[in-house]
């Protein structure tokens, strides 16, 4: 399963695909996706958007709550932006807060290729239960 999943992320299409995010680690516990910095995801002052650290955030949680096997749907998300992103490449780092039945709770790290905190993100998810 983990490999299907994988293998659809990384040859998807819209959003993610024009972003170019990457899985680079997926197990069930644990999720590492990264974004090459392109001219197109940064802001006026040569930093990376919010807006792009947020989807990579968002992203990285839900490809985590995917693999309870559960269809996830963000329906919170909180995040702290740390340090400006001026940098080549973002690696986002989510793991399991707790995982129930309808909801999942997620925290996602985002680091520079240096190993800077960038942000920091507590997603939740919700899980409907499929008919």
């Amino acid at each position: 399963m983990k490999e299907k999943i994988i293998d659809s992320f990384n040859n998807s299409r819209g959003f993610i695909k024009n972003n170019d995010f990457k899985i680079i680690e997926l197990t069930n516990n644990h999720c590492i996706m990264e974004y090459k910095v392109k001219e197109s995801g940064l802001n006026p002052y040569d930093i990376v958007h919010g807006g792009i650290i947020f989807s990579l955030a968002d992203t990285c949680a839900g490809l985590l709550a995917f693999m309870s096997g559960k269809t996830p749907f963000t329906t919170n998300a909180n995040i702290n932006f740390l340090n400006k992103a001026k940098c080549k490449k973002l690696i986002s780092e989510s793991t399991i807060i707790k995982e129930g039945n309808t909801i999942g709770y997620y925290n996602v790290n985002i680091f520079d290729e240096k190993n800077n905190l960038i942000a920091n993100s507590n997603i939740n998810m919700f899980f409907p239960k499929v008919k």
